[in-house]
């Protein structure tokens, strides 16, 4: 289930601000906006129309429940919203309460669970109306949430979920072992779509599919100061596509705790939108041994080999190093795929 870090929690009426208060009391991380007119300390006032107020909602909160009418709910958010990607989490109540209704953003941004959350809480009636939901079959960009995937096209997830909403047979593909088998329903039909977890890039299939892209792809880094950002991203994005690597692939970037304010090494985490680690020297001289290093690198840092050392430990010593060292003007790159036990 999503966890919402920042939800916020919008009634007009006196009555919609003691509902709020409710919900408030009972889920965490929560700010009640109400009208100016009935502001007390328990709220922020919303300073202007809610309409206009709506962008600073959006970019404030990864959910938003309001207490309102839902064709004034839809008339506000109408120019915020930009994609399922990125939109927050939107739920409407009726001012007494009786139905809570998944709005907008239902599976990656959480909503549908929220929303039967929040009526299990306040005993109303949860409306969800996505079509996989409603007919209890997976969708794939609820896959993707559940088993930590990155949806490499959002048009092919769209494709293949409505397959699957018809009845039509789709099989996955998944030899990275990220989803359970039984996640999806089982045919002796002809396979007519599939959803692929895969790594790579490039996927030839002779079907309509969707692919998930496994998080199993670390990247172990080493770099000399003041390495041009530019630079070591087009190193790795250059690696990744002589190596079939897709960039969504990528779960993180590993490197000695020196480096951790490395401008190179901050920008290229970002742009790839992946997570980064950095280990003291101590920690990545366990392993060191087991990679061929440079004495000059020991000199300067306590170890020989950063890359290859950072990227094993990220996968907690269990992987295949996809490329075991790359070396380009004061850059080097490790690559390891790190082997998925959770579903053996």
């Amino acid at each position: 289930m999503q966890k919402h870090q920042n939800i916020g929690i919008i009634a007009i009426t006196l009555q919609g601000n003691e509902l709020a208060l409710k919900i408030s009391e009972e889920l965490a991380n929560t700010s009640c906006y109400t009208l100016a007119k009935w502001n007390d300390d328990r709220f922020i006032a919303l300073p202007t129309r809610l309409s206009e107020y709506c962008p600073t909602l959006f970019e404030k909160h990864d959910a938003l429940i309001f207490i309102m009418a839902t064709g004034i709910v839809v008339r506000s958010i109408a120019l915020c919203i930009q994609n399922k990607v990125n939109d927050p989490a939107v739920l409407v109540i009726d001012d007494r309460g009786n139905h809570v209704i998944s709005l907008l953003s239902g599976h990656l941004g959480g909503a549908n669970s929220l929303t039967i959350e929040v009526a299990k809480l306040i005993n109303a009636n949860p409306v969800i109306t996505t079509a996989s939901d409603v007919n209890n079959l997976p969708s794939v960009d609820m896959l993707a949430q559940e088993f930590g995937l990155k949806i490499a096209s959002m048009y092919d997830a769209k494709v293949i979920t409505a397959m699957l909403v018809n009845g039509q047979n789709i099989a996955l593909d998944d030899s990275e072992d990220c989803i359970p088998k039984d996640r999806i329903p089982r045919s002796q039909q002809k396979v007519e779509g599939k959803i692929v977890v895969s790594h790579k890039k490039q996927l030839t299939e002779t079907v309509p599919f969707a692919q998930l892209s496994s998080q199993n792809t670390i990247l172990g880094i080493g770099c000399k100061r003041n390495t041009e950002p530019q630079k070591l991203i087009d190193f790795i994005e250059q690696k990744c596509d002589d190596l079939n690597i897709h960039p969504k692939s990528i779960a993180t970037i590993a490197s000695i705790d020196v480096k951790a304010d490395e401008k190179a090494i901050l920008d290229a985490a970002s742009h790839l939108n992946c997570s980064l680690q950095f280990y003291p020297a101590e920690q990545l001289a366990e392993v060191d041994h087991l990679f061929e290093g440079s004495e000059f690198v020991k000199q300067q840092v306590g170890v020989a080999s950063v890359s290859t050392s950072a990227a094993f430990i990220s996968a907690n010593k269990k992987g295949d190093f996809i490329l075991k060292k790359c070396k380009k003007d004061g850059m080097t790159l490790s690559i390891l795929l790190k082997t998925n036990k959770e579903n053996d």
